[in-house]
């Protein structure tokens, strides 16, 4: 009996881990296909988010580039706008000469009239000939021919004059109507233009529009390129801030080498004098020097220590003076631009974004887009002193030119080396195309005064670049 319950219970234990067991059999593949479905979603969320920041991020390009090219048109439009209103103020100049010009002429005529009146009235109508020859004497004839002549020649140079000038004014008003006719035209090109931008940007504020329901992802994207910003200058000034510690260690190195030297040169200074003191007295007490009874043959001159090794070439170029320090800083504004064609589509220092308007972002230096995958030229003679590959920025290419340091970031593809010396114009590699956004280049671009480790500087590119 005892043995008949040990059975059933053994069956019964043995149905129920035969049930546990398909239940936990259906449980784990239900849980695999949830997961499996979770991933898929994930996925699928994840390609529509990184959709939403592609586009978004590429219509504010485009957004910026439509922005700065109705910036340079619009200035284009107030110059060509300043020469018009020049030329409209040398037309009026030039009218009101004519005008002047017409009333000499006019007063000159009609005194010219009065006076052919008033001479023929006193000589009754008489020819030119007649009142020469009806002189009393042979002098009054000659004065009164001498007269006709020199009032003639007057008259006819004071009409030539006035002609001329009259003429040179016709023909400078008729040139300044083609100038302004000229003007007029590329005044209507322009606007046209302008708005043909407007309509572009406006369809484009229409995307953004319908992508500002996505407040979260444009200040995410916003914040993401303000921490790629922030990482950027912070390496670089780690970057610098080493290169100057090390030119200042070296720089210590070098005073102490000169400091030995000229220890030892007094050192041995000293010790001539002291020999030549001994040498003195004993000449005046009338017996050798100790030296002199020495019988050991006498030991040659103590040599001149040898010089210091000068640093290596490689130890100098650390040195905080460069020789090209003062050819870049004359140089300022005369710079080429690192790459062509270019069009500047965020400006250097605080900027108000084009969507949040009351947010502020700040440019360490210039954004310029080029044409796909254009080179990058270094803008004067220098040394490339470190490449690194920051987030968000690709290569990024540091040239020391004395003091300054150019900065060329979102590089594709690199044509230098750490430690090489280019020349101004050399390539230095080409801009990064991103396959994501069209095909689009940016270079992003800066130049820095590194006067010493505690003083840096971030200066305006445009004031140096031409």
């Amino acid at each position: 009996m005892r043995k008949f319950f040990i059975a059933i219970g053994f069956v019964v234990l043995c149905l129920v881990c035969v049930t546990e067991t398909g239940a936990k059999q259906r449980t784990s593949k239900s849980v695999r296909q949830q997961q499996r479905l979770t991933e898929q979603k994930i996925k699928q969320t994840d390609s529509r988010i990184k959709e939403n920041a592609r586009q978004l991020k590429s219509k504010l390009n485009d957004l910026n580039r439509l922005q700065a090219e109705s910036q340079s048109i619009n200035a284009a439009i107030a110059g060509i706008q300043s020469s018009i209103d020049s030329l409209a103020a040398v037309e009026q100049a030039a009218r009101d000469s004519v005008e002047t010009l017409d009333r000499k002429l006019a007063d000159l005529q009609k005194a010219y009239a009065a006076i052919l009146r008033d001479s023929r009235h006193s000589r009754m109508a008489m020819s030119n000939l007649a009142f020469i020859f009806s002189s009393k004497s042979f002098a009054q004839a000659f004065r009164r021919a001498n007269a006709l002549k020199q009032f003639s020649r007057w008259r006819e140079r004071k009409v030539g004059q006035i002609n001329s000038v009259k003429a040179s004014l016709d023909e400078r008003r008729r040139y300044i109507d083609t100038l302004m006719t000229q003007n007029r035209q590329l005044v209507a090109s322009m606007s046209a233009r302008h708005a043909e931008l407007g309509k572009r940007a406006a369809e484009t504020d229409k995307i953004v529009t319908s992508l500002k329901g996505k407040e979260s992802d444009l200040r995410k994207m916003l914040r993401e390129q303000q921490r790629q910003a922030t990482a950027l200058d912070r390496e670089l000034d780690k970057i610098i801030k080493e290169e100057q510690r090390k030119a200042l260690i070296e720089e210590q190195k070098r005073k102490q080498r000169e400091e030995e030297q000229r220890r030892a040169e007094e050192q041995r200074k000293a010790e001539e004098r002291r020999k030549a003191e001994e040498q003195k007295k004993a000449d005046a007490a009338g017996k050798p020097s100790a030296d002199a009874t020495k019988t050991t043959p006498a030991k040659p001159t103590q040599p001149t220590p040898k010089p210091a090794p000068q640093p290596k070439a490689e130890e100098r170029k650390a040195s905080p003076s460069p020789v090209n320090s003062s050819d870049f800083a004359a140089n300022k504004g005369r710079l080429r631009y690192p790459v062509n064609p270019h069009n500047i589509v965020r400006r250097f220092g605080r900027q108000q974004h084009p969507v949040h308007k009351q947010v502020m972002t700040d440019n360490a230096g210039i954004d310029m887009e080029t044409s796909s995958g254009a080179t990058v030229m270094s803008v004067f003679d220098g040394e490339v002193s470190a490449i690194f590959c920051p987030d968000g920025y690709n290569n990024v290419v540091l040239v020391r030119h004395g003091q300054y340091l150019t900065v060329y970031a979102n590089l594709g593809t690199l044509a230098v080396r750490t430690g090489d010396k280019v020349k101004a114009g050399q390539s230095l590699g080409t801009v990064y195309v991103d396959q994501s956004d069209n095909g689009r280049s940016i270079l992003h671009f800066e130049i820095r005064n590194a006067v010493n480790a505690k003083s840096v500087t971030k200066e305006n590119p445009e004031v140096w670049l031409r």
